[in-house]
């Protein structure tokens, strides 16, 4: 066989190969990541934080088998050590079982949702209190199905709350990826000033 003609039948064979390569990730973010970007509007009573005020706190709200968290994870666990370092202290919620966690998110006290909270948008998710334990943030990550210190919502948010501004972002319109929570493990006939954190 003719050189030209093999190095032909070469190329159009990895021509093939990058479509068909090409064609899986549209169909696959067609299925499967944008059937989960959707319009949610997060409004969050306020409730008392995790832990004692004092300190900025952090609740990761969180579903392991969404699409959308696979986006979020690094930068999840980056995150919380990093503004841990920083004194802030975090917890999760949403899914109670760690399988599937980021380790480090997998480590974080389990804080139930409070009642008042029930009909949470989705997840991945967050909720910020400032150190006077009020308050500050409820939303999304980002606006995508992937999340860096560069597009996040919650770094600014920190910041500011660490040098002492003042936030209320407690009720927002967002297009993010999100995934419907399961039915979630609420807080119950518990009193969410009163409620704490369990390992």
């Amino acid at each position: 066989m003719n050189i030209w003609v093999r190095r032909s039948l070469v190329s159009l064979a990895l021509l093939v190969w990058a479509a068909g390569l090409g064609w899986a990730y549209w169909w696959f973010e067609g299925r499967y990541i944008k059937s989960f970007e959707r319009p949610a509007f997060f409004q969050a009573e306020q409730v008392a934080p995790p832990f004692a005020p004092g300190q900025v706190q952090v609740v990761h709200v969180w579903q392991s088998n969404c699409p959308c968290s696979a986006g979020h994870e690094a930068y999840v666990d980056e995150m919380t050590a990093r503004f841990g370092a920083r004194g802030v202290r975090f917890a999760r919620a949403g899914q109670r079982p760690t399988d599937g966690m980021p380790a480090g998110l997998s480590q974080l006290p389990y804080w139930p949702i409070p009642e008042v909270w029930a009909d949470w948008p989705g997840a991945p998710s967050i909720a910020i209190w400032a150190a006077d334990g009020t308050l500050a943030y409820v939303g999304p990550y980002s606006d995508g199905a992937h999340c860096s210190a560069d597009s996040s919502f919650v770094e600014p948010v920190l910041q500011a709350l660490l040098d002492g501004r003042r936030v209320n972002i407690t009720r927002q319109d967002a297009v993010s990826c999100l995934c419907d929570l399961p039915e979630l493990e609420t807080a119950a006939n518990v009193d969410t000033r009163s409620q704490k954190p369990v390992p």
